[in-house]
């Protein structure tokens, strides 16, 4: 099987296992599953720790504010050690774990991930979300119609 092939696979895997794990306190173990120990997250949340125990945190984090999260993978592209997902997340602001007071809000948020793969692992990854419209949704920012 090619390179290519392999790290998508792991990708697919560890969007699926990590973002789909329903028990909180099973993170860690699944994301130590994927990740490489000096694993570099280009787009943590702001005040998260480095490596994989950060990345845990903040997965950790965000499935506490949206308890009923949901991933959908649109796109998933590979060339050698570059996988690049295109992907949809839903859910319902129920939590408090971002630090925002529960909103009760559903919010529907796009974005593309690219991870690069070391030995089948994870050793880095850049993640474009689209915060300004989950902030909307929340009814934490102002829409452009609105701000006038």
């Amino acid at each position: 099987m090619d390179e290519a092939i392999r790290n998508k696979q792991l990708v697919r895997e560890s969007i699926e296992r990590v973002w789909g794990q329903q028990r909180i306190e099973e993170v860690e173990r699944e994301v130590e599953r994927y990740l490489a120990p000096g694993f570099i997250d280009h787009g943590a949340l702001p005040g998260t720790a480095p490596g994989p125990a950060g990345f845990a945190d903040g997965v950790r984090r965000l499935l506490a504010a949206f308890p009923d999260a949901r991933n959908e993978i649109h796109d998933i592209v590979a060339e050698d050690d570059r996988v690049v997902v295109r992907w949809t997340m839903t859910g319902t602001h129920t939590g408090g774990g971002l630090g925002i007071p529960a909103t009760g809000r559903a919010v529907r948020i796009t974005g593309i991930t690219m991870s690069r793969v070391v030995d089948g692992r994870i050793a880095e990854h850049w993640i474009y979300r689209d915060d300004i419209a989950m902030l909307r949704q929340l009814g934490l920012m102002p829409s452009p119609s609105s701000a006038g």
